[in-house]
């Protein structure tokens, strides 16, 4: 459904096929106009937005291996309050954290 929205994709409009006129099928001429591509700012930006996202690693080893190593330390105190607040958050928006 996003793709009927005027330039969301980038994609500019493609050459028309212009055919002329014949007396049959055999001697009909055809000839297709110049495909232009037209990328718009926006799917630029978007481009330039997923290619940084890329480089960011899934997972952050520095910090997992840090709480790794409070935990098994027993250091590890976690702030409550904020746990329960999006807790109640998740729960009321239905979302997952």
């Amino acid at each position: 459904m996003i793709e009927k929205i005027n330039n969301v994709t980038g994609v500019g409009g493609v050459g028309a096929l212009k055919q002329k006129r014949g007396s049959g099928w055999d001697t009909e001429e055809f000839s297709v106009a110049a495909d232009d591509l037209e990328v718009s700012p926006f799917a630029r930006e978007m481009a330039n937005i997923s290619a940084e996202l890329n480089r960011i690693p899934d997972v952050r080893e520095d910090l997992v291996s840090d709480l790794r190593k409070r935990v098994a330390e027993g250091t590890y105190e976690p702030d409550l309050n904020a746990l329960a607040s999006r807790l109640i958050w998740a729960g009321i928006n239905k979302t997952e954290l």
